[in-house]
């Protein structure tokens, strides 16, 4: 794997996660964490997972 692709994979999965902690805390304190919030974070959870699935592949060509 190349290290732009591993750092560019690293840099999604960074972003995806913080992205969900912080909508994730702005909803619990506007006591709106509810199942809309959880169906709104799950694309972001879903692009995590792709990303860390690709970083975690060790040379599978």
């Amino acid at each position: 794997m190349s290290k732009t692709r591993f750092f560019l994979l690293i840099a999604l999965v960074i972003a995806c996660a913080g992205l969900t902690v912080w909508i994730g805390s702005m909803a619990a304190m506007a006591g709106k964490l509810d199942g809309q919030v959880a169906m709104a974070l799950m694309p972001l959870l879903l692009l995590a997972s792709i990303a860390w699935r690709g970083i975690s592949e060790r040379n599978k060509d």
